[in-house]
This record gives structure tokens, C-alpha cells and sequence, in this order.
């Protein structure tokens, strides 16, 4: 089990931890906090305000504002908050069934985490080195719960290599109407040491933490036919704009979309086009075309899609956003979603609830095998 730190020490772990994020999450994470009344400019203050909100300059910069909060622990409760509904760089997505007989898993839930209550949060000062060290918290969003386990980090500081301790935040994600949950994580940073073996180690004790506490079944997703499902629906929404396509003859090629075609195919789709676009002059010659149409049927059969890449497109071009899907990857049973920053404003989890809602209910991700 985790020890209990001092406080001091415990609230630096907020604050390097949020410097530690990019310049634009920082100012995102600001903006948020003062959409929700959290944080309020001095000639705006009013008596009636909540007790703990943040009164700052006009200008203070973000990572002044950050230093601050870090300062009291009545202000932790913020930093907790964000870690639940950030963006996450990584992501497993799952399919889970309740075994007959069994207790719901809002009671396993509740019986084995502790409800993260905005009110009443205080810290408890401990931080665990794995996932289990602590008694997660769970943070009821609409229908959905978020299952969070914070574990403490540290990375060398380049100009000096001092240590930086930081929280590296885990969450579980629950979708009830999908009956799929997703682990999501962050890349772990500045450390060369921790390599896929070590995400592969952490996605191993989350699964086991899963099976033991919540008492599910878990299932692989499938994705096999999440590329023919995204083509064949010609729906402007969602786009396929790279992929990697990996031959039995062991090349590989990776495709790009060019500025003028939101969508490219795999080469053999291109040929099928053009075949289709010309079968006035490819009906002259019969056999060239068979011929031709066998090849790309053996290609097709024997070639592999390592990964893709997928664009979300919205009405708003800021609110647009990338992911890439990389199929079989951990243990080489894991399908993983990496998700782009890219220009997208939206650094929250809701476009991770919107890419992992879209593969769900358009059959792109499938239940698979048992974990």
C-alpha cells in the first residue's frame, strides 16, 4: 500500500505535474476551470462566491495560476476533477457482459472504489508506484463512470537532471449503453527505460484489477472489418486518411490522403476505381482484366493493415480531430486508439467518447475473444 506523504510534498505533485503538460492543455485546463467558477479575475470576486474559488490578476500567466492552486489543498479537488475528464494519449478499448447471477457493476463499483464528491473531496496524501497500491475513485459523468488510479512518477529535469516527481493518472472509462469500457493512459515521460513492455505490464494489472474488483467478463475488440465499414458507408463524417499496408511478401507502404481527396484508399482500392472507371476499354480484353482483378483478389486476401489513421470531421474545422487505430498491437492482442492533439481545441475526453461511441455503433469495433 501507498504511504502518506507530507502535504507539501503531495501538492508538488500537482504542480509539476500540470507544468509537465503542454502550454496548451495548461491554458485549456485554465479556461475550463474558469467557465466553471473555479477561478475568477480580482474585480469580479463577489462575497458570495464559493469559498474556495481562485482569485488571479487579468493577466497572470497559466503556469502562475497553476503554482498557486498547488498551494492549498482546498484546491485539489480541481487537479483531481481534470485528471478524470482529460484528453489521454492512449487508449484499450474492451467489450464486458455481467456474468448470470452476479451483482451489478455500479455495486462492485461502489464497493470497491470511493466516489469522487466535488463537495467533500479532501486528499488523502497517498500516491502508489502500481495500480492497486490505492483504493481508486470513481466519478459518476451522466450515464458513464470513471474509474480513476493515480500513480506517482518521476523523470529527469533535462537542464539539470534533478528529479521531477509527477501523478501519472490511469482511468477507466464505462460505457453502460456500449457495454464497453476503455483503459486510458498517458505516455509516460522522458523515460527510455519504459518501453511497450512496461505499458504492456500496466495494461496487465488493470485487466486483473478489472476481472478481480469489478467481476466482468472481458472480450477482445475486433476490428476486422473496421476499414471496409468506415469505406463503405460514404458517410463525410469520418474519413480514413492514412494507413499502413503490410504485403505476405513482406512490403509494406504507408498511404496519405492528399489535399485534394479527404479519403485514400489502399492502392488495390485505387485499381478497382480505375478498372470501374474504364470498363468500356479494360471489356476489350477480357483476360487482362481478369487477370489483373485475381491479382488484387490474392493481394487483398494476404495484405495486413498494422494501423490507420481516422478524422473525425465537424461542422467547426477546430473541433475536427485524428486517431489512429493500431490493430493487435499490446500483447499483439490489443487493439489501441492513439489520439492526436493536432489543432483540435477540444484537449477533453469527450472526443474520446465520441470516437470510441462512432467504432462502436457503426459496427467498425465488434465484440471478439474472451480476455
Amino acid at each position: 500500500m501507498a504511504l502518506e506523504m507530507q502535504e507539501e510534498q503531495y501538492l508538488a505533485f500537482y504542480k509539476d505535474s500540470m507544468l509537465g503538460y503542454s502550454k496548451a492543455y495548461q491554458k485549456y485546463a485554465i479556461r475550463q476551470l474558469k467557465q466553471d467558477g473555479w477561478i475568477t479575475d480580482e474585480d469580479q470576486c463577489a462575497v458570495t462566491d464559493r469559498p474556495n474559488i481562485l482569485v488571479v490578476e487579468k493577466h497572470q500567466s497559466d503556469q502562475s495560476i497553476i503554482a498557486a492552486m498547488a498551494q492549498k489543498p482546498a484546491y485539489a479537488v480541481h487537479f483531481e476533477y481534470l485528471e478524470f475528464v482529460k484528453l489521454y494519449k492512449y487508449s484499450v478499448p474492451l467489450f464486458y457482459s455481467v456474468p448470470n447471477g452476479a451483482a451489478s457493476l455500479n455495486e462492485n463499483i461502489a464497493a470497491t472504489c470511493v466516489l469522487f464528491d466535488a463537495e467533500k473531496y479532501t486528499p488523502n496524501y497517498c500516491l502508489g508506484r502500481s495500480v492497486g497500491d490505492n483504493i481508486p475513485v470513481f466519478l459518476n459523468k451522466g450515464e458513464d463512470i470513471l474509474i480513476k488510479f493515480v500513480l506517482q512518477k518521476a523523470f529527469p529535469r533535462p537542464e539539470d537532471y534533478q528529479p521531477v516527481n509527477y501523478r501519472y493518472p490511469v482511468v477507466i472509462y464505462i460505457n453502460f449503453r456500449l457495454n464497453m469500457l476503455e483503459i486510458r493512459f498517458d505516455a509516460v515521460r522522458f523515460d527510455p527505460q519504459f518501453g511497450k513492455e512496461s505499458y504492456e505490464n500496466l495494461l496487465a494489472n488493470c485487466l486483473e484489477w478489472i476481472k478481480t474488483n469489478l467481476k466482468v467478463d472481458l472480450f477482445l475488440c475486433d476490428g476486422s472489418n473496421t476499414i471496409a465499414v468506415i469505406n463503405g458507408k460514404k458517410d463525410e463524417s469520418t474519413k480514413i486518411y492514412k494507413q499502413m499496408m503490410e504485403l505476405s511478401s513482406g512490403g509494406s507502404a504507408e498511404l496519405t490522403a492528399s489535399e485534394e481527396r479527404d479519403l485514400v484508399m489502399p492502392f488495390i482500392g485505387e485499381i478497382r476505381e480505375l478498372i470501374d472507371e474504364n470498363e468500356e476499354l479494360f471489356s476489350r480484353s477480357a483476360e487482362i482484366s481478369e487477370l489483373l482483378l485475381n491479382y488484387l483478389n490474392e493481394k487483398e486476401k494476404t495484405a495486413n493493415y498494422p494501423y490507420i489513421y481516422i478524422k473525425r470531421v465537424k461542422p467547426v474545422e477546430t473541433d475536427s480531430y485524428v486517431f489512429k487505430i493500431t490493430f493487435d498491437y499490446f500483447l499483439g492482442r490489443f487493439t489501441t486508439l492513439q489520439h492526436q492533439t493536432g489543432t483540435c481545441r477540444d484537449l477533453g475526453m469527450e472526443r474520446m467518447d465520441d470516437a470510441i461511441k462512432y467504432l462502436c455503433e457503426s459496427g467498425s469495433f465488434t465484440k471478439g475473444d474472451p480476455v
